[in-house]
């Protein structure tokens, strides 16, 4: 029997979530042995051509138009406004991304994931849970049944959603914020780091404290 034939992949951003993605593309590959890891891709020029943590870093986003080899792109990069603009570049030249879960990640087989998708250690998806494209799941974070959460979201670590919660595009959570059950949460809002959220979030805006409050500039 042959070696199994391995999927190539690029990380878009080798900061320091970039390094912690490679962290969890080798744990998975300690048990199902999947991806092989052509380099990282990052804006900063004085990495191009150097190693970070024992990945080549190949030059920026450019790189990409000028590869005929089948390669697939993790975007490791917080900033869920980045994200999308970089998946608008790269959509038009017909570039497949990959999901990477860490494998101790618990979900239930009825809930749908997207692509593009980052799911690091410690994550608990309960049932029925929809997560769309480019979305971001930090370490240590739970999402309850029948929530939704739509493309570009980006969770912090250790944040807690309760069920049937509807989290709509690009929105940022902080680190150990809580959403009480049956919330809506507006494209692009922003969820201060600590906040127990009880009412629903406006788009466009920023909501912080216990509970939380929208914060008025």
């Amino acid at each position: 029997m042959g070696n199994k034939l391995k999927t190539n992949v690029v990380v878009i951003g080798a900061g320091g979530f970039g390094r912690e993605v490679i962290w969890t593309i080798q744990e998975h590959n300690k048990i199902y042995d999947e991806f092989s890891v052509v380099g990282f891709l990052d804006d900063d020029e004085s990495l191009w051509g150097k190693m970070v943590d024992g990945i080549k870093v190949l030059g920026n986003i450019d790189w990409v138009f000028l590869q005929k080899k089948e390669i697939k792109y993790i975007i490791a990069i917080a900033d869920s406004q980045i994200r999308k603009k970089i998946v608008e570049k790269l959509g038009r030249e017909k570039i497949s991304f990959q999901t990477i879960i860490h494998p101790n990640v618990v979900y239930s087989k009825s809930s749908k994931i997207g692509n593009g998708v980052i799911i690091q250690a410690g994550g608990i998806i309960t049932i029925n849970v929809k997560i769309g494209n480019h979305v971001h799941v930090n370490m240590g974070t739970t999402i309850a049944h029948d929530s939704v959460i739509q493309d570009f979201v980006t969770m912090a670590p250790g944040v807690h959603v309760n069920g049937e919660t509807v989290i709509e595009e690009g929105v940022f959570i902080g680190s150990g914020a809580v959403l009480q059950q049956k919330l809506k949460i507006g494209k692009w809002a922003k969820i201060g780091a600590g906040t127990v959220l009880r009412t629903n979030a406006e788009e466009h805006s920023t909501y912080v404290g216990i509970p939380g409050k929208l914060k008025i500039k």
